[in-house]
């Protein structure tokens, strides 16, 4: 079984961050741990949620995996909320990138051209030390426009998502890059990525035109849990994208609680799986 260490928050109300990462990693036949970086009451979508920092934990069960020598063929970060949680992060990533773990970023950070809430550019700087130890990114559009400091554009088109996909190459020393929110010429969403190997892919999509809180987490997840199985970033990117597309077409309506993928996480089972 392939073991995963997800490092972001937990919300106790609202579909985002460790509360998706879990069921659809163990979904995807996958042992997921998680180090919690904040409680939140709900996530940041509703009104003025209480939020319990843990920076100064991390550190701390950090060290008890260590001490029990504690292994994961991947580990995944999401959503840090400032500079010294980010620091408090990095050490983690270093030590189980030695280890041999598969290490995938999304920088979540920024969407729609500005930077969420709190955050400034010294978010950014600190955001690019985690991209500089990771082996796949998975930005969105204005993500990658502020870690390569080039111009956003809105919408992004294929040609623009290659541009900003080979300067995150230039920049950083991950192996792949796959940025999500590229529009096509026909109605389409999807991404363009890159390998640094094999060179560049797409994949779009019809758009839905309704907007949810954390689908950016749940297409990472699946990305993830598929990644360790198909080792091939377009595949893990077009199931991740398909599944996001095919939640958001079955939840009724818009909702702060995000998308309905529990009926549909049948579709992410192991080929091995019994379910008809």
């Amino acid at each position: 079984m392939k073991t995963v260490l997800s490092i972001q928050d937990l919300s106790c109300a609202g579909r985002c961050s460790l509360t998706v990462a879990l069921p659809v990693l163990s979904s995807m036949g996958c042992r997921c741990s998680i180090l919690p970086t904040a409680v939140l009451s709900t996530h940041t979508g509703f009104p003025n949620p209480h939020v319990i920092s843990l920076t100064g934990e991390i550190e701390k069960i950090f060290d008890h995996f260590s001490r029990l020598d504690l292994r994961f063929d991947a580990v995944t970060t999401g959503y840090l909320a400032d500079p010294t949680q980010i620091k408090a992060v990095l050490p983690v990533l270093q030590h189980f990138r030695k280890q041999g773990s598969l290490i995938i970023a999304d920088p979540a950070m920024a969407d729609h051209g500005r930077l969420y809430s709190r955050l400034d550019a010294s978010h950014v700087q600190a955001m690019a030390e985690i991209c500089r130890r990771a082996d796949i990114l998975l930005p969105n559009v204005t993500e990658a426009a502020l870690l390569t400091g080039l111009p956003y554009r809105d919408p992004a088109d294929t040609a623009y998502g290659k541009v900003l996909a080979d300067a995150l190459l230039a920049e950083f020393p991950a192996d792949s890059v796959l940025i999500t929110g590229i529009h096509g010429s026909k109605g389409t969403v999807g991404f363009v990525g890159c390998r640094r190997d094999t060179g560049s892919f797409t994949y779009e999509t019809p758009e839905i035109l309704r907007q949810f809180h954390g689908t950016g987490d749940l297409f990472a997840a699946v990305f993830a849990g598929d990644i360790l199985h198909s080792g091939d970033p377009r595949h893990a990117g077009m199931r991740a994208a398909d599944f996001v597309r095919v939640c958001v077409a079955e939840t009724p309506e818009l909702t702060p609680h995000g998308v309905e993928f529990e009926s549909q996480l049948y579709r992410l089972f192991p080929a091995t799986s019994h379910h008809t």
